[in-house]
């Protein structure tokens, strides 16, 4: 039934081409490792494609509920799965984008699983050399893997779900993230958590079920760390983070220049330096808080 399916309010989405990461640059381990990556991409993304198409072949009459033995088994097979980080909010059809470029998916069901993955400390920290770019992608191909396989376990269990692959995706990762409780935003528009700072993917997995487990809610700011802070703005190497953040219409915000960040982020193979050089990540939440700046 339709009227069971949530649909977007019109949020535009940039495309991404899979097929404009420049490797010709990349020699020795990381070229291996990555020519192994990028079919691992494609073969998650096409996986997640399938399945979404055979979810909404014949649709559910009525939403779900769920036990809380179910929730803990889900939890428990994400962390099998090498998931670091989960969390439950209702979908908002405000952070849909009308055009899901990678998935193709159109519509979700009422409420989300935001899964959260880390990428390798060290890897991230050689940005913009190959390993960090080499391990974005990675990221997205094991993540991608995870968040399929938790969508199968799910449906094995008798419920409905689509798998929303960590690659583009039909919904904003990031401000679903938030409304799970998972951290806050950051200047550079990454979800900033208290666990891995701006080091980690998001996928979701949408569910047909109306009985979500409380997310744990803890007292978490950066926005007077990132205020003074600026690194990610002032390092970024084609001036894509804006200085002051766009507040939309529809209550999104805007904080990066998309065409310059895309462009150099093919160029590099996930350049991630604003990931690199935030504080979050290279000394964590904790000893932020306690430096006050």
């Amino acid at each position: 039934m339709l009227e069971l399916l949530k649909k977007s309010k019109g949020l535009k989405s940039r495309l991404i081409e899979l097929n404009k990461f420049d490797i010709t640059n990349i020699e020795g381990s990381s070229s291996e490792k990555i020519k192994k990556i990028i079919p691992k991409v494609f073969n998650t993304i096409r996986k997640a494609i399938s399945g979404y198409k055979r979810e909404i072949k014949e649709l559910p009459e009525k939403v779900q509920s769920a036990p809380k033995k179910f929730w803990d088994e889900v939890e428990e097979q994400a962390k099998n799965l090498g998931i670091d980080l989960i969390g439950f909010a209702p979908i908002d059809e405000n952070l849909m984008f009308e055009e899901d470029h990678v998935g193709r998916i159109e519509v979700l069901y009422e409420s989300a699983i935001v899964l959260g993955m880390e990428m390798d400390y060290e890897a991230i920290d050689a940005a913009p050399e190959p390993p960090a770019g080499v391990e974005s992608l990675n990221i997205y191909a094991e993540l991608g893997e995870a968040t399929n396989k938790l969508t199968n376990f799910i449906r094995s269990k008798g419920y409905r779900a689509i798998a929303c692959h960590p690659l583009g995706g039909p919904i904003l990762y990031p401000a679903m993230a938030v409304k799970a409780g998972l951290g806050q935003i950051g200047t550079q528009g990454l979800l900033i958590t208290k666990k891995f700072g701006p080091r980690q993917r998001l996928s979701i997995i949408a569910v047909n079920i109306d009985t979500l487990p409380e997310n744990p809610r803890e007292n978490f700011e950066i926005d007077k760390y990132c205020k003074k802070c600026r690194r990610c703005v002032n390092l970024c190497p084609v001036d894509a983070i804006y200085d002051d953040p766009i507040i939309n219409d529809n209550g999104t915000v805007t904080r990066i220049d998309g065409e310059k960040c895309i462009k150099h982020f093919y160029e590099t193979v996930g350049c991630s330096i604003c990931i690199k050089e935030c504080p979050f990540h290279k000394i964590g939440y904790k000893a932020m808080y306690y430096s006050r700046l």
